[in-house]
């Protein structure tokens, strides 16, 4: 009988956020090793998943093949964008990229507002990402 383990099956071969000079490196990767994740994940774990969802969301939009029932493609691909700008907002602004240091307030704010739709979006159809 196959032992059951609960490691991560998107685990990352070493620690993600921690450098190798760091006293804890040695016990992240342990953990990583036992469990699949490396404790420095959850540092900033909307990072984390916002690294890991973006791209996969821009892949999804390609090759997706239909939409959730009572929208068009077009609604669908709309909402997908909403749902990219978030994961992307996300992005520039935690690395506060040029991009979004060269903002305005009021461009700011408006682009929260956007990145919150994007964000309640992904929570409303998270169970429609599928094809």
């Amino acid at each position: 009988m196959k032992k059951k383990t609960n490691r991560c099956k998107w685990a990352l071969k070493e620690p993600y956020l921690i450098d190798k000079k760091d006293n804890r490196y040695k016990d992240f990767s342990k953990h990583l090793k036992e469990t699949g994740i490396s404790p420095d994940e959850t540092w900033s774990l909307y990072n984390v998943i916002s690294e890991f969802v973006l791209p996969r969301l821009k892949l999804f939009k390609e090759d997706h093949g239909g939409y959730p029932m009572g929208m068009t493609g077009e609604q669908w691909n709309e909402i997908l964008d909403k749902m990219i700008f978030a994961f992307e907002w996300t992005e520039m602004e935690d690395k506060m990229t040029p991009e979004y240091e060269a903002l305005t307030k009021e461009q700011k704010d408006k682009a929260w507002k956007k990145y919150e739709e994007g964000v309640e979006l992904f929570a409303e159809y998270f169970m429609a990402l599928w094809w």
